[in-house]
């Protein structure tokens, strides 16, 4: 006699037990993917912890949409400028990379006063964009007066750029700032997003007040006075300002 065919039943107990492995299956799976996505999350920032970090002698302060530094005691004399620039801006990277150890060395010096003046006119208007968010967690340290840590975020967002544009998320901003010595309270503030808005804000101020002095808005620019610093190559700025 032939042996019969029939259509298993799913509901049946074998079935369940088939359903339960694909369940344990993807269970699996989602952790695994998990782990890997955040131990990637952490790479992306592991290696600033090994990073040399620059001492400063500077005080900053932040107020009127700027962060200003300055020594302790500055001279009476001691020229100020505003210095405009935007965290997607490779001009403003270059710029940073070329003088931010001779500006640190005449404001330390008490040589000059520089008001760092944030923009993000690069975002388009998109308030989630790159220089809004980088912005964000660069007034989240700056707000806590942790003026170190400031110029050594500051530092690896001008020369980082390249590398970082458009693929860090909040919490790799707020990572980088932990392994560069913020508080834990800054690096949550960075993780949550909650300056965002008040990057935004203040970007606009700064770029409406530079609209007003010099009729644009356009980075890097070295401002003294209401008038953009003359020189031919921006690079050459602190020269102009300082008289050598």
């Amino acid at each position: 006699m032939s042996k019969s065919t029939r259509v298993t039943d799913p509901n049946a107990k074998g079935g369940s037990a088939f359903i339960w492995a694909i369940v344990a299956v993807v269970v699996v799976a989602a952790v695994v993917i998990g782990y890997i996505v955040m131990s990637g999350q952490g790479k992306k920032t592991e290696h600033l912890a090994d990073r040399a970090n620059i001492d400063v002698a500077f005080e900053s302060d932040f107020s009127d949409s700027a962060v200003t530094i300055a020594a302790a005691s500055p001279a009476a004399d001691a020229p100020e400028v505003d210095l405009y620039e935007d965290y997607s801006c490779p001009y403003c990277s270059t710029l940073a990379q070329n003088t931010d150890e001779q500006m640190q060395e005449a404001v330390e010096a008490g040589e000059l006063i520089v008001n760092i003046r944030t923009l993000n006119f690069l975002d388009r208007g998109n308030i989630d964009g790159h220089s809004t968010r980088a912005a964000a967690a660069a007034l989240a340290v700056a707000e806590a007066g942790e003026t170190d840590v400031f110029w050594n975020f500051r530092t690896v967002l001008m020369e980082d750029q390249e590398d970082i544009y458009n693929k860090w998320s909040n919490d790799d901003f707020a990572d980088a700032a932990q392994a560069l010595g913020a508080s834990d309270g800054v690096v949550e503030t960075i993780r949550s997003g909650e300056f965002i808005s008040d990057a935004n804000t203040l970007a606009a101020a700064n770029a409406d007040k530079l609209e007003a002095e010099t009729g644009s808005v356009s980075s890097p620019r070295v401002v003294q006075d209401g008038k953009d610093v003359e020189v031919e190559d921006i690079n050459q700025w602190l020269d102009a300002v300082l008289g050598a």
